[in-house]
Formats: structure tokens, sequence, C-alpha cells
């Protein structure tokens, strides 16, 4: 697999497996959050790491914007491409702490959502506090990602993202399996961890 995400951009959408997980991811969402519920009508989210912006697509029919954020310049090149009326699509690290972003706007939001990112970050504890201070107070952090069978194989454990949310400062802290995936024939199963940002 390619350390580029940009080299897997043009073809994302048309992926079923992408697809199948957008979907399944966002239905979770649904059924903690009640996101189709009415009540987020006036709620600002940050979808972190979001690429051709499946999960925003769901997302911005619920909630007065959101705020697409990727690293990989082609990756949001196909999600302006869809000019989705409440998405801002925005090409930047968020993480970079030199400014980078500066007058976006990127800090009090109800919603923080991670679709598969957090498990390829360098340094996931330190993402998820720096994305905690993003959030409103009581506004919602969840991460969807791969369950690693031990620490050091490819995904996270469930003790690291109870570890990475309880040091972020999050209350409520869920961390449970979400849904499975199946990967010519291997059953991959995917954790959903989620915390609220303590009131202040």
């Amino acid at each position: 697999m390619s350390d580029d995400w940009n080299d897997y951009a043009d073809g994302w959408d048309g992926n079923s497996d992408v697809r199948t997980y957008a979907a399944r991811a966002f239905a979770a969402l649904d059924a903690y959050a009640g996101i189709t519920g009415g009540g987020w009508q006036d709620k600002r989210v940050l979808d972190f790491g979001c690429g051709t912006g499946l999960l925003s697509e769901k997302l911005a029919p619920h909630v007065r914007d959101v705020a697409a954020v990727d690293t990989s310049d082609r990756m949001i090149a196909v999600l302006q491409e869809k000019a989705l009326p409440n998405v801002r699509a925005l090409h930047l690290d968020i993480l970079d702490s030199s400014g980078q972003g500066a007058g976006e706007d990127l800090s009090g939001f109800d919603l923080i959502c991670a679709s598969s990112v957090c498990g390829f970050l360098p340094d996931y504890k330190s993402a998820v506090a720096a994305l905690a201070g993003r959030l409103n107070s009581g506004g919602l952090f969840v991460q969807w990602d791969w369950l690693a069978p031990e620490q050091g194989g490819s995904g996270l454990t469930e003790q690291q993202v109870r570890d990475a949310l309880r040091d972020a400062g999050f209350e409520s802290i869920r961390v449970e399996h979400a849904f499975t995936m199946d990967a010519g024939g291997q059953a991959m199963p995917v954790l959903m961890g989620s915390g609220v940002r303590a009131a202040e």
C-alpha cells in the first residue's frame, strides 16, 4: 500500500468497501448520538482526515456545517468537486502548530469525527489531545479504527483508545466494537471510541 493518500483519491469513492465503512460508521454514530433525529441542525462538525468526504456527505444534511480537513490535496480536490453546500473542504494539517489554517475558524465544534484516521497517525495520543481543544464544552469526539490484536499491530487496541481519550481529558468514555468488515474472507473488526469534553 502506498504511503501517499493522493495515489488512492481518484478511485476512492468507487471502492465498495470504503463506501460500506463510511455507511456503517455513520450508522453507529447516528445510533449513539441521534444525528438524524433533528437536534443537530445548529451544530458544527469537524471531519478530521475526511478523505473524499464520504462521512461528511452523510453528516451534512443534518448539521449546520462541516469543516472537512485532510492532508491529501487530491482527496480534498475530489470532495471539492462534489460542491456540498454546507461543507468546507480544507487541504491542511490541522495538527500543525505552525499556524497553518489560521483564520479558518477551526475551533468551537460540537462534534469531531475521525474515521479510519487515528491508527495511521504518528502520535495518536497528542493528536486526540489537540483535537479535544477544538471542541466546545460538552462537545463529542468519535473515532473509528481497525482493532489491533495487540499493541504494535496494525490499528489500535481498546486500551490504547481508552488511554488516549482519558489522557485528553474526555468524560463519558466509550470504546466498543462498532462493526466488522470482510477483507477477502478475513473478519476485520472496527472499534468506535468516543468521549465528551468536560464542561469548563
